[in-house]
């Protein structure tokens, strides 16, 4: 067989792999609680930041994480819960999909966030940066307002820094709207609000990956001999 060919049905083969069905997990609070930034949207004012889970079944249980929500028609509750990985295309569950351009415009906010250095690839933060709550809540703000949430940045119900740091995220000068967060899924529970979730390639896979390209190489080689 081609070593490309080979290598490209080993990704394909890896990429399946990677997508879990379900997560186990537990709605534990947004990060800060009181302390977490105020957002005005449209006739109330909420808590905007990262909602922190924790996985509760598989090698990860007990383990915390951090996620932004993508659904204002249901509440996240404090319960264990089976998530369906999907993708964001198709959320929120239940309700009408959302469809590409939604996806993309939700994704090139956190990509563009994880360019600045407020979150990792696996849209997780370091809770010791500077303003950590208002750089949260700036970029759950921008996810609302992506998937067609009023969002009301300027008023005074809103806190002037996640005003600041929103404003800087979605700078129109700056903002990359072809940055992409490779693996963002979207985790959905019927009855809890549906989150963000970072879907990522095992370790594994890279290094079935190099054996196989070391292995083609080799047999090139051999070929040229």
């Amino acid at each position: 067989m081609n070593t490309r060919i080979a290598i490209t049905f080993a990704c394909l083969a890896f990429t399946g792999v990677a997508m879990a069905d379900t997560v186990e997990a537990r709605y534990t609070g947004i990060a800060g609680g009181s302390d977490s930034a105020r957002l005005r949207v449209e006739g109330g004012t909420y808590r905007a930041g990262q909602m922190m889970h924790q996985f509760t079944d598989g090698y990860r249980a007990g383990e915390s994480f951090g996620s932004f929500c993508i659904d204002f028609s249901e509440s996240a509750r404090t319960r264990d819960t089976t998530y369906q990985i999907i993708e964001i295309a198709d959320a929120p569950m239940p309700g009408a999909p959302y469809g590409q351009a939604i996806s993309d415009k939700i994704n090139a906010v956190v990509a563009n966030a994880a360019a600045l250095g407020w979150i990792d690839g696996q849209l997780q933060a370091d809770d010791e940066q500077q303003d950590h709550y208002a750089k949260m809540g700036a970029i759950q703000a921008a996810i609302w307002e992506a998937f067609g949430s009023e969002i009301r940045i300027e008023s005074r119900r809103t806190d002037n820094d996640l005003e600041s740091y929103y404003n800087q995220l979605m700078n129109s000068h700056s903002f990359n709207s072809s940055l992409r967060i490779q693996g963002l899924k979207a985790m959905v529970s019927e009855g809890q609000q549906d989150m963000l979730y970072v879907v990522p390639l095992p370790p594994a896979a890279f290094a079935g990956l190099g054996m196989l390209g070391g292995l083609g190489g080799v047999r090139i080689m051999r070929r040229r001999k």
